[in-house]
C-alpha cells in the first residue's frame, strides 16, 4: 500500500473512531482519551532516551491512568469536580521513588517523568470535560473544538504553501510561516461564526475565543513537540497511526490548547 493510501485510510478510521467516541457519550470519549494518553506517555518516555526502571515507568503509567480515570468518573457524574485534584497525588510520589534508585541523572528522570504526565495526561483528561462545561454533556462542543483545530491547520497549510515567505520559527519548524499562521487564524475565525449558528451550544463570542486560543496554543503545542523531537533526533514520536506517526504527532495541537480553552470556558459563567 502506498504511503498516500495508508495515510488516507488511517485518517478515515481515526477520525471516524474519534467522532463515534464523542457522540457515544462521555464514557467512550473518556476511554479514548485514556488510551491516547497512555500511548502518548509511552512515546514521550521512549524518545526521551531516559533509562527508567520498570517500577518507575509503571508508576508513570499509573499516574497517567489515575488522572484519566478521575476524568472519566467526573464526566460520568460519579464524583464531584473537587476530587479531580487527587490525580496529582501519584505525580508527587515520583520524586520519592527516584530517591531509592540510581542517582546518575536522577533529577533529569524526575523532570522528564513529571513533565510527561503534566504535558500529556492533563490535556487528554481535560478533553472529555470540555463537553461538560455547560453542566450537561454536549458532544458538539468537543467536535466543534476539533473542527476548529483541523480548519486552523488546513488554513495554515494552504496559505503557507501558496504564499508563505516569512518563517515563523525556522530553528524549530522550518515549514511554518507567518502567512500560514494568519491564514489559519482567518479560516478558523470564519468557521467559529458558522459553528455558533450550527450547534446552538455556546455563544458566538465563546466560539471566537476558542478559535483564537486554538490558533495560538495549538501552534505553540506543535512547536514544543517539534522542538522535543528535534532535540531527541527523531522524526516521529511513534508509529501508532500508520502513515501519520504517533499519538503525540497527531495530538500535539491539543496539548496546550485544551487546558487553556477549558479554563476560559469555566471562567465564562456559561
Amino acid at each position: 500500500m502506498s504511503n498516500f493510501w495508508q495515510r488516507a485510510l488511517t485518517g478515515i478510521v481515526f477520525v471516524s473512531l474519534l467522532i463515534a467516541g464523542i457522540f457515544a457519550g462521555p464514557i467512550w470519549i473518556s476511554l479514548l482519551a485514556m488510551l491516547f494518553a497512555l500511548v502518548g506517555y509511552n512515546e514521550f518516555v521512549t524518545i526521551s532516551r531516559m533509562k527508567f526502571s520498570p517500577v518507575k515507568k509503571g508508576w508513570g503509567f499509573l499516574s497517567v491512568f489515575t488522572i484519566a480515570l478521575l476524568s472519566l468518573l467526573f464526566t460520568s457524574s460519579l464524583i464531584e469536580s473537587k476530587y479531580l485534584i487527587l490525580g496529582l497525588v501519584p505525580l508527587f510520589v515520583l520524586p520519592l521513588i527516584e530517591l531509592f534508585g540510581d542517582s546518575d541523572r536522577g533529577f533529569e528522570r524526575v523532570v522528564i517523568a513529571i513533565a510527561s504526565v503534566v504535558w500529556i495526561a492533563i490535556p487528554f483528561a481535560c478533553l472529555p470535560i470540555l463537553g461538560m462545561v455547560t453542566g450537561v454533556y454536549q458532544p458538539e462542543i468537543i467536535l466543534g473544538f476539533f473542527c476548529l483545530l483541523w480548519i486552523n491547520d488546513t488554513g495554515a497549510y494552504l496559505v503557507g504553501r501558496s504564499m508563505g515567505k516569512h518563517k515563523l520559527m525556522p530553528q524549530v519548524s522550518p515549514g511554518k510561516t507567518w502567512e500560514g499562521f494568519i491564514g489559519g487564524v482567518a479560516l478558523s475565525l470564519s468557521a467559529a461564526f458558522f459553528l455558533s449558528d450550527l450547534t446552538n451550544t455556546l455563544e458566538v463570542k465563546n466560539w471566537i475565543a476558542i478559535a483564537l486560543i486554538i490558533s495560538v496554543f495549538s501552534n505553540a503545542g506543535d512547536l514544543v513537540e517539534s522542538l522535543f523531537k528535534r532535540n531527541m533526533g527523531v522524526k516521529d514520536s511513534g508509529n501508532f497511526l500508520p502513515g501519520h506517526g504517533g499519538v503525540l504527532d497527531r495530538f500535539d495541537g491539543i496539548l496546550l490548547s485544551v487546558p487553556v480553552i477549558l479554563a476560559y470556558l469555566l471562567s465564562s459563567n456559561l
